[in-house]
């Protein structure tokens, strides 16, 4: 298991995160596998997503940690047993959020000039993104 440092501006929207991250544990224990495979997984993130956008109105694009978690769950759907261009397309949400005008989620409230000025990505979705580079990292460790 690799160290995961993740800067503490980056663990904004951290509620928002776990309900995401408990529901793809409450799907893959609601499967009836012992070791889930890439399927299992992508079946999921699907789900978990559907989850989220319970809770939450924003949609992509939206500035938010849910552009780069809907680009990583469209990806994985797709290929399932492809993580690092799941990863790789939720990399690129992230970084995307530099030039997104925030509609919802806490950047929001930020002076708009100032975002489109600074180019500052997303925090949520950079964490997000942090997170799932060390996972696919990890994968192959």
């Amino acid at each position: 298991m690799s160290l995961l440092y993740i800067p503490f501006r980056a663990i904004v929207s951290i509620e928002t995160a776990s309900i995401f991250f408990s529901a793809v544990a409450q799907a893959l224990s609601a499967s009836d596998v012992c070791v889930a495979a890439g399927q299992d997984w992508s079946r999921a993130v699907s789900a978990a997503l559907e989850q989220l956008y319970t809770y939450t109105r924003a949609r992509p694009p939206s500035r938010t940690l849910i552009d780069p978690l809907a680009a990583f769950a469209d990806a994985f759907s797709a290929s399932p047993s492809d993580l690092r261009t799941a990863v790789k397309k939720a990399a690129e949400a992230a970084e995307a959020t530099r030039d997104i005008e925030a509609r919802v989620g806490r950047s929001a409230y930020v002076e708009i000039g100032l975002l489109k000025r600074e180019r500052v990505p997303d925090p949520g979705a950079w964490g997000v993104k942090v997170l799932l580079e060390a996972v696919a990292a990890d994968d192959t460790a």
